[in-house]
């Protein structure tokens, strides 16, 4: 038989047991569309997220590596202890960054030797420095005050949004007299440190489990470009200097501060978890570290790397469910194909009368059985997909909203919607599933089982 006999037989049998195979496809297609609904939520979410915190790095990390004073101790050999920790980022394929750290009056900037940031340069008068600043910081600079934490959330979000128009690719004066142009506002917690709904009074909604896990951390004060020639430094009025005090740069490592790139959040996350690198935040509060603990390390930018651990704790936890989900489901398109071969006697004896052989005829059951999987799968992910776009329009302002509380940014459309190649897990389950049925039902398409049965 030719492939499209083998398709003509299978759907035909789709039509002839039309009941049996909507209900298989119906109940099989609601178990996995949890899953899929779930996958797509959760991928989306962290697409989301991560693409929001490394923008500014056009999708790589920047990375804080320092040596911890308390673990070190008194007789601490920084330079000793510096190059330990350029070596262990190269260990994990990091690139260490030279910098420097800038002190001035308006607060402690980093100055990279490489260009880390994505569109972070613009035409500007020579003198005025160049920065790439969390939104607290630009509106430091800018001298615009921002409501107290305890302030009515429309004040807030206004509040930002105000930071956002006044400074963003605008040189500010602050109030020490010097000029900055600010490049790029980085993602930031301002209002709130993670993105559960309770930040807008929503404490009800459920999403909070996984929204709450995200961690939006604290960015750092970046130069990009200095003034070439340094204000004046002088007394004011109000008894305030104007512009950099007259101190020379100092390099990071003279400090203990080491920043490196990374490639992927996978290899920086791996770097993070060194055993020299990694004490939880329970275990640093309670001096639990591990005996090789010595470094402290943490994202420049935001916090991807404890959003990232926080998401592969609720990953494993939907992995377990989805399993279970799956075994359920499985077990429900297995029990329901191997009853369908089993009533399908007279049309298997049918086929042998016609001259089918036993392999055409398992093959035309397999081809029917893929079609019914197939279906089944089909119909959850469509479910699965309508349910986390409908769940991602119906939160889309509060989203929006706690994004902006959260990040400092500008937040455009939010869509719960992500690929994992744990949906084609679950398509190779159910492809299984028919091949497993028409294994096991193979003594069913045997002329002499066919004639015990019809008698």
């Amino acid at each position: 038989m030719r492939l499209v006999d083998y398709l003509r037989l299978g759907f035909a049998g789709v039509k002839a047991h039309k009941k049996r195979a909507f209900t298989v496809v119906i109940i099989v297609g609601l178990l996995f569309s949890v899953i899929t609904a779930g996958t797509f939520i959760l991928q989306g979410l962290e697409n989301m997220v991560l693409e929001t915190m490394l923008e500014p790095t056009k999708g790589k990390i920047l990375v804080m590596s320092g040596v911890d004073a308390e673990t070190c101790g008194e007789n601490c050999d920084l330079k000793k202890e510096v190059s330990q920790i350029n070596s262990n980022i190269e260990k994990y394929n990091g690139k260490v960054i030279p910098a420097e750290v800038s002190q001035t009056t308006d607060g402690m900037f980093y100055k990279l030797e490489e260009d880390v940031f994505v569109n972070a340069h613009s035409e500007n008068n020579s003198n005025v420095t160049e920065v790439i600043v969390p939104l607290d910081t630009a509106a430091k600079l800018a001298e615009i005050e921002m409501p107290e934490q305890g302030a009515e959330i429309a004040g807030k979000l206004e509040a930002i949004d105000k930071v956002q128009s006044k400074t963003l690719q605008q040189i500010v004066t602050s109030k020490t007299g010097a000029k900055y142009h600010i490049a790029k506002i980085l993602p930031s917690g301002v209002y709130a440190s993670d993105l559960s709904f309770m930040n807008i009074e929503q404490g009800n909604n459920p999403l909070n489990l996984i929204f709450g896990q995200i961690r939006t951390g604290m960015s750092q004060n970046f130069i990009t470009k200095s003034a070439e020639v340094k204000p004046e430094v002088g007394s004011n009025d109000d008894g305030q200097y104007s512009g950099f005090i007259t101190m020379d740069d100092v390099k990071a490592e003279e400090m203990g501060i080491v920043f490196a790139e990374f490639e992927n959040i996978e290899a920086a996350y791996d770097y993070y978890r060194d055993k020299v690198n990694y004490c939880s935040e329970k275990d640093r509060i309670f001096k639990m570290c591990s005996k090789e603990y010595k470094y402290q390390v943490m994202a420049a930018i935001s916090d991807p790397l404890t959003t990232y651990e926080n998401l592969q704790n609720i990953w494993l936890v939907f992995k377990i469910v989805a399993a279970i989900l799956a075994v359920i489901a499985l077990i429900i398109a297995l029990s329901t194909y191997a009853r369908l071969i089993s009533k399908d006697m007279k049309i298997i004896s049918l086929y042998h009368a016609l001259g089918a052989t036993k392999g055409q005829i398992r093959v035309v059951y397999a081809v029917y059985l893929l079609m019914l999987s197939l279906m089944a799968v089909g119909f959850a992910i469509l479910l699965g997909l309508g349910l986390a776009a409908m769940l991602s329009a119906v939160n889309m302002e509060s989203m929006k909203q706690v994004w902006s509380l959260a990040f400092g940014t500008q937040a455009g459309e939010i869509w719960l919607i992500g690929w994992n190649n744990l949906i084609w897990w679950i398509i190779g389950v159910m492809i299984l599933a028919a091949i497993v049925a028409v294994i096991i039902g193979n003594g069913n398409f045997t002329s002499r089982e066919l004639a015990k049965k019809i008698k």
